[in-house]
């Protein structure tokens, strides 16, 4: 046999044994795979006899070739049974191939596909490696950052400790000095308790010789009251002499209550104590010159000055040479500021008393510093309570300040730097400046800053009629006023 397989070269061993001979006539090839088989069929007739002497009896006997008849007859079946226990060998040893075969076959895959497996998971380790590697080295870069950052932290902490030590430092002799202050004030303020303690004493000591003067002095008097009351007694001329006196007395009391009757008069009230509601009822009285007088408003016991402007108009705002500052909070525009001979403004809380009394008219008068003059007027005026943020109510509309109003519509309430009452997002009072009656900051605005002449062009926040100069032409001057409607 050719091919080396362990197994079949053990059962040809035992062949060749049995059949060898010095000669071979026939031999029989098997090829399977890789490996091939070729197997050898003696005859007789090149076998020796004396090899079958020299294997002893035992074998001659069992091996022994038959009688001259029988021998062949012996010999063809005694090779067909070899020849079948051969073919059997060989088809187990097939089998025994095959099998193992198989189970190559079946390793070779089970490694390939474990070698598959281990380089997926290699492929995957390295993936998991790199992307934890890059991972990391994010994370190292942030952990730099942060390094650095707390580093740059440290380093400010460190600078500001420096400037805190220092600064503690100044403070600490600061401190000292301080004390040396102290300490000497202390003794001073000890010197001047001393001193103060002396004086004390004595002015203890003045005031008991003082009670004791004031205690001879009341006796004294006390003996002068007996002595006078005995003189009054007896003495009538003293008594015609003290009725005199009365009587001067009396006549002086009535030069006064005459004198103070004329300085009433000056001040727009009678001997006669009138009180007026407005300057209507001054005018209708008599007096009808303008100038400040006093009114009573509401149900004060106290009159309030007002600037008559005549005709019975009682003025509550004017502005004309910008010497009062209007930008002012919420309780000064409802108490009033300013003088009323000048610019001023009367009060919300006033006019709101004065309107609530009648139905009134409002008159607005605007002057340009081209002196030209326009005037508005409203049939109706009215400001609410003060529950009611002072809002307005209006009449119609007429005169020469532009073909319609200026002045915000009903219902709009008043507003300041400190009370937000417009109905815009924005504070109209701190963008406009003043208090007044915003509506989503207006068309008007008669509080706004005063700007002179060659100041007062594109002047969003000065003192504004829209429809008479435009939105941003600042005015020369401006009052309002009221009177009732049926006057």
């Amino acid at each position: 046999a050719q091919c080396l397989c362990p197994f079949l070269q053990g059962n040809l061993v035992k062949t060749r044994s049995f059949w060898s001979c010095e000669r071979r006539r026939k031999l029989h090839r098997v090829q399977h795979g890789q490996c091939s088989y070729t197997f050898i069929l003696p005859e007789m007739e090149s076998c020796q006899g004396g090899s079958e002497q020299k294997s002893g009896t035992n074998v001659v006997q069992r091996d022994s070739p038959p009688a001259d008849g029988e021998w062949p007859v012996q010999k063809l079946q005694h090779l067909e049974s070899a020849m079948e226990n051969n073919t059997q060998w060989l088809l187990k040893l097939e089998n025994y191939i095959h099998q193992k075969t198989g189970m190559v076959h079946f390793q070779a895959d089970a490694v390939h596909n474990q070698t598959a497996t281990m380089l997926e998971i290699g492929t995957n380790l390295l993936t998991q490696t790199a992307e934890q590697t890059r991972k990391l080295n994010v994370v190292e870069a942030k952990v730099m950052n942060q390094t650095s950052k707390i580093a740059i932290q440290l380093l400010e902490n460190s600078l500001s400790t420096n400037k805190l030590e220092k600064e503690l430092l100044t403070q600490i002799s600061e401190i000292s000095k301080l004390q040396d202050k102290n300490s000497r004030l202390e003794s001073k303020v000890l010197v001047l308790e001393s001193k103060q303690r002396t004086e004390l004493e004595d002015m203890r000591e003045e005031k008991e010789r003082l009670q004791d003067l004031v205690k001879r002095q009341t006796a004294a008097i006390t003996a002068l009251e007996r002595q006078l009351r005995v003189a009054s007694t007896n003495n009538s001329a003293l008594q015609r002499q003290h009725q005199q006196l009365m009587k001067s007395v009396h006549t002086l009391i009535g030069m006064m209550s005459s004198g103070t009757a004329s300085v009433f008069s000056l001040t727009g009230f009678s001997s006669n104590e009138q009180h007026f509601r407005d300057c209507a009822e001054a005018y209708k009285s008599g007096h009808n010159t303008s100038g400040v007088y006093h009114i009573y408003i509401g149900d004060m016991t106290e009159p309030t000055k007002v600037w008559d402007a005549g005709g019975g108009w009682t003025v509550f705002q004017r502005r004309a040479s910008g010497s009062v500052n209007f930008q002012k909070s919420w309780k000064d525009y409802k108490l009033g500021f300013g003088d009323p001979s000048g610019e001023h403004w009367l009060g919300n809380e006033a006019v709101h008393l004065i309107t609530s009394q009648a139905q009134y008219s409002l008159r607005v008068e605007l002057k340009d510093w081209e002196e030209n003059g326009a005037y508005a007027l409203y049939d109706k005026f009215q400001l609410a309570g003060e529950k009611q943020q002072y809002r307005l109510l209006l009449g119609s509309y007429s005169g020469t300040a532009g073909q319609q109003s200026s002045l915000a519509s009903n219902g709009t309430g008043f507003s300041t730097r400190d009370a937000d009452n417009d109905k815009c997002v924005c504070k109209c009072a701190l963008m406009m400046t003043g208090g007044w009656w915003f509506d989503a900051c207006g068309l008007s605005n008669l509080n706004g800053i005063f700007y002179t002449v060659g100041h007062n062009i594109r002047k969003l926040n000065g003192i504004k009629w829209h429809h008479f100069r435009g939105p941003s032409y600042s005015l020369q001057s401006t009052s309002m006023m009221i009177r009732p409607a049926d006057f």
